[in-house]
């Protein structure tokens, strides 16, 4: 809508029609916009000269999709109904094009929508009724084939001309409706959804797969560099046993191998609700994963990363993870409609989730050792815009998404200028190098003034005087849901290049500006522990090869070190002799006591030895066998004594002091 277009003549009408002194600043869009669709509706309904009580109602069941019930809009809409029809405004062409003057084409074609709406709620149009919108539209200069897309749609007829028919969906993408309010954004989609669907193209051609060569490229070098720190792990593990470095080295080149291992890169989508980044991820993923819709969609941050499985887990602000099946996905990922359209309530929904992972084995940029994180919109919830302000300080690059047909409001470039101060760590009016700017919906401006116009009003803020990125490439042109199309359709067109022109700019700064950056970081910290290390083999060599040279204080500290060291020694030896006398005396003592005894406790065995053999007539053999029960009873004395009084006793305890 071109508001520079509201005249004077259109503001005396609109005070006249509400009863209220109004200004040129008061007619915002959505009031231009409402005071025409109570004009043309209340056109259709007065046509016949005959108004049923049921148009009246659908006449406020329409005009109340747009307005709360205690809301100021509410007030207006009513004084514009009672203004138009007491000064019969739709009757008045001259004030009608006053009114509709700043409208856009896609916006006198939603006006014209509801009039047939309205007119084919009771399943027919009424021929008055239809002579009157024809009569409207010839005036709005819209198509008489765009007419009949809309009356064949809403009376459910099957043959319509399907060029007209994509070129009515073309004007009623939701997305040109977002400069009035996320209400209208609404209306217009279910306009089309009450149309018959788009004519899709048949594919002829295999799916599209944007490969990311150098991002792999990246990847490899990455493991070749863990696998140096392997290598460099046991050598000097291997040094460390034998005693020539210290462990801190070991732990230290953990740390260094551990973030080499886990080193990914973290791409952010920023914007506004409803500009297309959900689109846009499906477009770098190459597969609708992401849930989108033209209403504020995202209801709190997701991250799409690379997994051995497909899976999604829900993590809660306290702490807890949750697997979920994959239809719930989509269910978890969103807020309400309600919720989303703010008329009922602007309560987050599933409030209690911190963020939603999904892994995914095939997606081509996360396995590509990217991790892509879909963020709610920055206008919406302010609970939302903290978290997506959050995000920032964990990102190596950001994609701010705007809307090409109505590029950079002021809300935009103040959330612009906060995205640049959080990516500098605060510092205001230093560009940001790793922020992309880019235009969505370009395929929505039709012709190429419009898109040259486009290209220099957003380059002039994000390139100009201050500018807000610095570096080559950072501002791109695209349309997320045709190249999405082109992806998964096979077909090679403008958009798909363009995408793909979009995606070799984030690769190549992942890759050689934030990834080097990385990749010498890690290569700086490697180096400083192999430095490490040689000191300490040099030293380790020095002291075997005995070239140590220390200072006269150290030589004197070191001999003092001695001195202790020999004293020591000499008390300990001292302690040790003592022992050892002490250890004879109580082996001298037990002996003694052992020995006192034997004698008894021989006899006492000796009562139970026996031989077979007669003392008379085998006395040799009866002596052997005694001699031999003698013997195995004096050997057991002898080892009794040992293992209990001498080693169990006696030196176990002196041994252990």
């Amino acid at each position: 809508m071109d508001t520079s277009l509201v005249n004077s003549q259109a503001v005396e009408l609109l005070s006249q029609i509400t009863g209220q002194k109004l200004t040129q600043k008061n007619l915002t869009p959505p009031v231009i916009f409402l005071a025409n669709l109570v004009t043309v509706l209340l056109g259709v309904i007065f046509v016949d000269g005959i108004v049923a009580e049921s148009e009246k109602q659908r006449l406020l069941t329409t005009l109340y999709r747009f307005s709360n019930p205690e809301s100021d809009v509410r007030k207006l809409t009513h004084l514009m109904i009672k203004g138009v029809k007491e000064n019969q405004i739709y009757k008045q062409v001259n004030n009608l094009l006053a009114l509709v003057a700043p409208l856009s084409e896609s916006e006198k074609l939603l006006l014209i929508s509801f009039g047939y709406e309205m007119s084919a709620a009771d399943g027919e149009i009424d021929s008055c009724e239809k002579k009157y919108l024809e009569i409207v539209a010839k005036q709005l200069n819209i198509k008489p084939q765009h007419l009949a897309v809309l009356e064949a749609g809403l009376i459910h007829q099957e043959n319509v001309d399907t060029a007209a028919l994509n070129e009515v969906h073309f004007l009623l993408n939701p997305a040109h409706f977002q400069e009035l309010d996320t209400i209208f954004v609404k209306a217009a989609s279910d306009m089309l959804a009450a149309l018959p669907a788009k004519a899709e193209y048949k594919i002829t051609k295999p799916h599209i797969n944007i490969s990311y060569e150098e991002l792999k490229k990246f990847q490899q070098d990455r493991k070749q560099l863990d696998n140096c720190c392997y290598q460099l792990f046991q050598i000097i593990q291997d040094c460390t046993n034998r005693g020539f470095l210290p462990h801190t080295l070991i732990e230290e080149l953990g740390k260094v191998s551990q973030k080499i291992q886990s080193q990914r890169f973290r791409l952010s989508v920023l914007g506004e609700f409803s500009q297309g980044k959900s689109t846009l991820l499906n477009a770098l993923l190459g597969e609708e994963i992401q849930p989108a819709r033209e209403i504020p969609c995202s209801g709190m941050i997701t991250v799409l990363k690379y997994g051995t499985q497909k899976r999604v887990v829900c993590r809660y602000k306290d702490g807890r993870e949750e697997e979920i099946p994959f239809e719930q996905y989509q269910l978890k990922a969103t807020i309400s409609e309600d919720a989303a359209l703010g008329c009922l309530s602007d309560a987050l929904a599933h409030d209690e989730i911190d963020e939603i992972v999904f892994e995914h084995p095939d997606l081509e940029l996360c396995s590509s050792g990217v991790e892509i994180v879909d963020s709610p919109g920055l206008n919406e919830h302010p609970d939302r815009t903290a978290i997506t302000q959050k995000l920032l300080k964990d990102t190596d690059a950001v994609i701010f998404l705007t809307n090409a047909s109505r590029s950079l409001t002021q809300v935009e470039r103040d959330l612009l200028q906060d995205v640049r101060t959080q990516l500098n760590h605060g510092k205001e009016n230093e560009p940001a190098n790793n922020l992309f700017v880019v235009g969505n919906f370009i395929d929505l401006v039709r012709s190429e003034k419009g898109r040259e116009q486009v290209r220099q009003r957003i380059e002039r803020f994000v390139q100009g005087q201050n500018p807000i990125v610095v570096g080559e490439n950072r501002v791109h042109f695209i349309s997320a849901q045709a190249a999405l199309d082109a992806i998964l359709q096979g077909t090679e067109d403008e958009y798909l290049k363009a995408f793909q022109n979009f995606t070799e700019s984030i690769e190549k700064f992942l890759t050689f500006d934030s990834g080097i950056v990385k990749i010498k970081h890690s290569i700086s910290h490697i180096n400083r522990i192999i430095e490490k290390g040689l000191d300490g083999l040099y030293q380790s060599q020095n002291t075997l090869d005995g070239k140590i040279q220390i200072s006269e204080a150290e030589k004197q500290k070191v001999l003092e070190k001695i001195g202790e060291a020999s004293g020591r020694d000499v008390r300990i030896r001292l302690l040790a002799d003592q022992l050892i006398d002490l250890v004879f005396e109580q082996i001298a003592e037990s002996w003694d006591e052992w020995r006192e005894g034997l004698g008894d406790r021989m006899a006492k065995k000796s009562q139970h030895w026996y031989s077979e053999y007669s003392p008379v007539w085998s006395q040799d053999k009866l002596i052997i066998d005694y001699t031999n029960q003698f013997i195995r009873d004096l050997s057991k004395e002898i080892d009794e004594w040992g293992n209990t009084k001498l080693k169990d006793v006696i030196l176990q305890k002196n041994l252990s002091i």
